[in-house]
């Protein structure tokens, strides 16, 4: 039965709550490194954290663990994180997390950033897509898959392999090989015939490396272009300045210059980037025969070049910067807590089961619905009633009384549903226990439980819009609508 339950306080609340963002005062920015090798963003990083007084740990991951984790409040204490017993903590509001490619070398570092991702810190980027950019051959696989130029590449697993490969990208010398992983140009090899081919394949594979042979293209130059959640902040031309070296890494001594891209340029890049998942990569590209192609995209991009640099926010040209300026702009954008939220790695289906307290034996077949931006996640009831600040409530013969927190009054287009008394109550999803906002509702709906996008990011989940009950044991259909 549903009343007259509204009391004149609760006019007196607002349907959405906005946070204010933090101040850049209060963030704290982490590089997670591997030990004397991630010196020039890692220094640049502080330099600018410093300057903007921003706090700043930068943690050897070979040396560190994890000591302390409080998963409800999303706080972690890294222990050992200089080798020498510092002791950092951080916390999931605050923290902006760089993650180097040192940082994924070995199994005991990669448990520490998946256990960072698990409890919800913002990384930069996540284990997924740095994996996928450190190997070549995923990269390629990536590049390919979403219809992006890219030279021609295949595997050399063994010596039968190779004059198949060879003919797999395009059957001419020179061709290049790589190692599978490897930064800064280690690891690539050019080579002129097929002698050559098999005699750099076979020294190679006596180190137990994975190979890839790739179409060469014949160029003085290359382009780096870092990209910003979907978004250019800057490029720069690399000119190669040892003629023998057929390599355009600065570390192996090209120098740099701002580049403008072309239109065309652009669009490839970004989408090259979203291919990715990085949040922030450098992506590697150059012009054959007139036609652009991306050679790499890189999830932890050296900075040290000049480039011709934009505003992420809006787009805007902002001239020449230098590596500082950069990361000054990367570490500005990120400030804002709309742009520091972290990727949902873990599928749930678009039907799961969650269980409230006090309601253990009626399992609650829930929608999750991501068109759904009510404030609070809708929850049908069997009655409910007004009762000075709080409001009595009963389901499936089980009687509650709940303080409400505010009211919502979820409209579709300019039609307002109903106004709904706003709870906080616990619920069990995928074997954790969450305090969650619900809005309660007699009006006849046609689900018993609408997840917002509010709850699903604390659940932490994505929603795949073809399986049902991936997270949890099915529960029996309650309405026709969710087959």
């Amino acid at each position: 039965m549903e009343k007259q339950f509204l009391m004149e306080k609760f006019n007196d609340y607002f349907n959405e709550k906005f946070e204010e963002p933090l101040e850049q005062e209060e963030l704290h920015i982490v590089v997670l490194g591997k030990g004397g090798e991630e010196g020039t963003f890692a220094e640049l990083a502080e330099t600018v954290a410093k300057k903007k007084n921003i706090k700043y740990n930068l943690v050897n991951v070979e040396e560190a663990w994890i000591s302390q984790k409080d998963v409800e409040i999303g706080s972690v204490t890294i222990q050992n994180s200089d080798g020498k017993d510092k002791e950092v903590e951080i916390e999931t509001h605050n923290s902006i997390i760089f993650v180097r490619a040192g940082a994924i070398q070995t199994l005991s570092a990669q448990a520490i950033i998946s256990s960072l991702q698990v409890i919800g810190f913002f990384l930069i980027n996540d284990l997924e897509s740095m994996l996928a950019c450190d190997n070549k051959m995923s990269n390629v696989i990536m590049l390919e898959r979403n219809n992006i130029p890219t030279p021609r590449s295949s595997i050399l697993s063994n010596k039968k392999s190779i004059e198949d490969a060879h003919n797999r990208v395009g059957g001419k010398f020179p061709v290049v090989l790589k190692t599978l992983t490897g930064t800064q140009g280690v690891g690539v090899s050019k080579v002129n015939d097929m002698a050559s081919l098999v005699s750099v394949a076979q020294s190679l594979w006596k180190f137990n490396a994975q190979i890839l042979i790739q179409e060469y293209f014949d160029m003085e130059s290359d382009v780096r272009t870092l990209v910003v959640d979907g978004k250019i902040i800057g490029s720069a031309e690399r000119l190669r300045q040892n003629e023998k070296d057929f390599r355009n890494n600065v570390h192996l001594g090209a120098k740099t210059k701002p580049y403008k891209l072309s239109q065309e340029e652009a669009d490839i890049i970004v989408n090259a980037a979203r291919s990715s998942g990085a949040l922030y990569c450098g992506v590697d590209t150059c012009l054959h025969k007139g036609k652009p192609y991306v050679l790499e995209v890189n999830g932890s991009p050296g900075i040290r070049s000049h480039f011709n640099a934009y505003d992420p926010r809006d787009g805007k040209p902002l001239g020449k910067k230098t590596d500082e300026e950069v990361i000054s702009i990367i570490i500005d954008y990120f400030s804002s807590e709309l742009n520091r939220r972290p990727l949902m790695r873990l599928e749930a289906g678009y039907i799961e089961t969650v269980i409230l307290s006090g309601l253990e034996e009626d399992p609650i077949r829930a929608k999750f619905d991501t068109g759904n931006s009510a404030t609070a996640t809708m929850f049908h009831v069997d009655t409910m009633e007004a009762d000075g600040d709080y409001v009595k409530w009963t389901k499936n013969g089980k009687s509650f009384k709940s303080e409400v927190l505010y009211v919502s009054e979820p409209k579709r287009g300019l039609k307002e549903f109903d106004k709904r008394p706003v709870i906080e109550h616990e619920l069990k999803f995928n074997n954790k226990t969450y305090n969650a906002e619900i809005g309660l509702s007699t009006k006849d709906t046609a689900s018993e439980m609408l997840v917002n996008r509010k709850l699903m990011t604390k659940f932490k989940v994505s929603i795949n819009p073809n399986r049902r009950f991936i997270l949890s044991n099915v529960t029996e259909k309650n309405d026709g609508t969710d087959h």
